[in-house]
């Protein structure tokens, strides 16, 4: 059952299919942004040249997060508080050294809040 929207009260699936899409999206960013790091830390792409593309991107994830979570609380979507902690996580992240084990434990942690996001968002289609 889609709950009622936040807003107007009504039980739209179009804007529950939408507070997904932003989801998904905010997903894939984080995904390039995960894969771009691990990518660096195996030493199979050295950013050196463009390291601003990793703080650009990161910038994106985080906004892209937080407008799923606004999203996500606004229409009622089922990842909504599983998406909620990732935005402390991304507060920290940028405080935590890259390439040590504190960085690559706290990006860890945010993939599988993401995990969960998917997962709540399946099982609530059932």
């Amino acid at each position: 059952m889609v709950p009622p929207c936040a807003i107007t009260g009504a039980n739209d699936r179009e804007e529950h299919a939408l507070s997904n899409v932003i989801f998904f999206v905010a997903t894939i960013l984080f995904l390039a942004n995960f894969a771009l790091g691990i990518l660096v830390q195996l030493r199979i792409v050295d950013t050196k040249p463009f390291r601003w593309l990793h703080h650009a991107l990161f910038f994106a994830v985080f906004v892209s997060a937080a407008i799923a979570v606004g999203a996500g609380f606004l229409i009622g979507a089922p990842y909504r508080w599983v998406l909620l902690p990732v935005l402390a996580l991304f507060a920290v992240l940028p405080r935590v050294r890259a390439g040590t084990a504190g960085h690559a434990a706290l990006a860890s942690s945010a993939l599988i809040l993401y995990l969960a996001g998917f997962v709540s968002i399946f099982q609530e289609a059932r």
